[in-house]
């Protein structure tokens, strides 16, 4: 597999916790238990190649079925869509095509990769850390997530508390400063790699190796029990600059349009 096709489904399997998974040809369509568009996911499963000629294209076909099933639900919702899965003049007019169907860019975040994480340059914080198995680790999480991400509270404790939601294949792990939850992280081990999500910081704490701390903590946990292959991400702008620096390097990019 490429490492831009492990990235795409790693993301794809990690996405799938946001609700159950409808396939249809060249789609996956992930439809949420809430109603915000972010948690409501079309993703390309497979290649739209470029139209033979001026008219609508593969790319095209597939937003109006996404749009039909969301409709059909009753949800706003987002496309997520990989660089390698479109042709160049699709690639092109991609903002163009989205605009037609009222759908906005809200990210372009790029798919990482690297085979390990090297050794730490610096100490870092010592952290107890915590699972979805604590009650309170799940609250912290999704308070973590709602102040880093810009989630309201409501919606991300509605989002991430219901512990049925969590474990295998994704999981949580929360970082504690003395009694204050301060970073966290959530992993997942499919397509022959292990993923990175979710990785925040509280803004207080930031700066000092926590988030690193954390993602270290959980990928060996990780290892421990036998996860393999490459480590894999999709980098917000915040977390560039700590991607960057552990030796990421990036191997796809992701388009993501929201009605």
């Amino acid at each position: 597999m490429r490492p831009w096709e492990r990235n795409a489904a790693n993301l794809a399997a990690s996405l799938s916790f946001y609700g159950p998974v409808t396939l249809e040809p060249g789609l996956r369509l992930i439809t949420s238990w809430v109603a915000h568009p972010v948690f409501n996911i079309a993703l390309l499963d497979s290649p739209a190649p470029d139209p033979a000629g001026q008219g609508p294209g593969e790319l095209e076909r597939r937003i109006q079925r996404a749009a039909a099933h969301y409709r059909a639900h009753n949800r706003d919702w987002s496309f997520w869509v990989c660089e390698h899965l479109i042709g160049g003049r699709t690639l092109r007019r991609l903002y163009k095509i989205f605009d037609a169907c009222s759908m906005s860019c809200i990210a372009e975040p790029p798919g990482m990769e690297i085979e390990e994480l090297p050794p730490p340059r610096r100490p870092l914080p010592q952290l107890e850390v915590r699972t979805a198995a604590a009650e309170q680790a799940r609250t912290d999480f999704a308070d973590i997530i709602g102040q880093c991400f810009f989630i309201p509270p409501q919606l991300a404790h509605e989002v991430y508390c219901d512990p049925k939601h969590w474990g295998a294949p994704v999981e949580i792990f929360v970082g504690y400063d003395g009694s204050r939850a301060v970073t966290c992280a959530a992993l997942i081990e499919a397509a022959g790699a292990v993923g990175i999500y979710s990785v925040g910081t509280l803004p207080g704490w930031r700066g000092k190796g926590y988030a690193e701390a954390i993602m270290r903590h959980a990928v060996s946990e990780f290892r421990r029990r036998g996860a393999a292959g490459p480590i894999v991400l999709q980098s917000s702008p915040a977390g560039m600059e700590l991607y960057r620096r552990l030796g990421f390097r990036r191997c796809t990019r992701y388009y993501v349009f929201s009605t």
